[in-house]
C-alpha cells in the first residue's frame, strides 16, 4: 500500500502536467475547428458600379478562396408590384452590383483592413462592408481561449514538476541506505539511479495511459458533445498515432529530468 501511495504521489501531479498539455493540443483543434466554422460562413460584401470578375481581385488578396455575385432579383421581385416595368427596368439598371467575398483562412483584424483598403482603391468599387465588429469580437474570443490554455497548462507544469521534485525526494530518502551501499563499493551514477529511473519510466507509462484514456473517451461523454454541439463545433478525437506519443514523451523527458536533477544534487551532497 506503502510503494502504491509512493507512485500516485509521482503520478498525480504528471497526470495533471499530461492533461494540460493534452487539454491546450485538444483546445488547439477545437480553435481551429471553429475558425473554418466562422471561415465557411464569414464574407465579405463588395458593392461596385462596375462588374468585377476573379481577375480583378485575386491579386489583391492573398487569400482569395471565392468571389460571387449576389442576385437583387429578390428585390426586384418584391417591388414589381408596386412600380411599373418602365420603372423597375430604370431601378434594375441603376443598382450597384453587390459580390461576396470568401477567403480561405480566418482574417485577424489587422488583415482584414488590408483587405478593405487595398478593395476600395479598385476602379468601380463603392463600398466595401466587412463586418469588422463581430468579426473583432470573435477572434478575440479565439485567440483568448488559446491564451487561457496555454497558461492554464503552464501553471499546471510548474506545480507538477515541484510535485514530481519532493516524490523523488522521498523515494531517494527511502532508498538512501541502498544507495549509500553502493557508493562505498564504486558503483557508477546510472547504476545508483537505476530504482528511481525505473519507477519514473513506469509511472510515465500510467499516468500517459491514464490521460490518454480519458480524452479517448471525451467524444462520448454527452456532456462536452452537447456543450460544443450547440456552436456546431463536435469534439475533437485523440489523434492516437500523433498526439499518444508527445504525451508519453513529455512524462517521460520531465520524469527523466526531475530524476537526474535530484540525483545530481544528492552525489553532491555525498548521498
Amino acid at each position: 500500500m506503502k510503494s502504491l501511495r509512493d507512485h500516485l504521489g509521482f503520478i498525480f501531479p504528471l497526470v495533471a502536467l499530461l492533461f494540460a498539455v493534452q487539454f491546450s493540443m485538444t483546445s488547439a483543434k477545437i480553435v481551429k475547428s471553429y475558425e473554418n466554422l466562422m471561415n465557411n460562413d464569414y464574407n465579405i460584401v463588395i458593392v461596385s458600379n462596375k462588374e468585377l470578375t476573379d481577375a480583378d481581385v485575386r491579386p489583391l488578396v492573398n487569400t482569395f478562396a471565392s468571389l460571387e455575385i449576389l442576385s437583387a432579383k429578390k428585390i426586384i421581385d418584391r417591388l414589381s408590384n408596386d412600380i411599373s416595368s418602365k420603372n423597375l427596368s430604370v431601378l434594375q439598371n441603376a443598382l450597384p452590383k453587390f459580390y461576396s467575398l470568401k477567403l480561405n483562412t480566418f482574417p485577424s483584424p489587422k488583415f482584414m483592413n488590408q483587405i478593405k483598403d487595398k478593395l476600395q482603391k479598385l476602379d468601380g468599387i463603392s463600398r466595401v462592408e466587412t463586418f469588422s465588429k463581430t468579426h473583432d469580437k470573435v477572434f478575440k474570443i479565439l485567440n483568448l481561449a488559446k491564451m487561457l490554455s496555454y497558461v492554464f497548462m503552464c501553471i499546471l507544469g510548474v506545480i507538477g514538476v515541484m510535485l514530481m521534485f519532493k516524490q523523488v525526494k522521498i523515494w531517494l530518502y527511502e532508498h538512501k541506505e541502498r544507495i549509500e551501499i553502493m557508493t562505498l563499493f564504486g558503483a557508477p551514477f546510472w547504476l545508483k539511479s537505476a530504482m528511481l529511473y525505473k519507477s519514473a519510466i513506469l509511472d510515465s507509462f500510467a499516468a500517459t495511459f491514464i490521460v490518454g484514456a480519458f480524452f479517448f473517451a471525451l467524444p462520448n461523454i454527452k456532456f462536452f458533445s452537447d456543450l460544443l454541439g450547440q456552436v456546431d463545433i463536435a469534439v475533437p478525437p485523440l489523434n492516437i498515432i500523433d498526439e499518444l506519443p508527445i504525451l508519453f514523451g513529455a512524462a517521460l523527458l520531465l520524469s527523466i529530468f526531475v530524476v537526474s536533477l535530484v540525483m545530481r544534487k544528492a552525489r553532491k551532497s555525498d548521498i
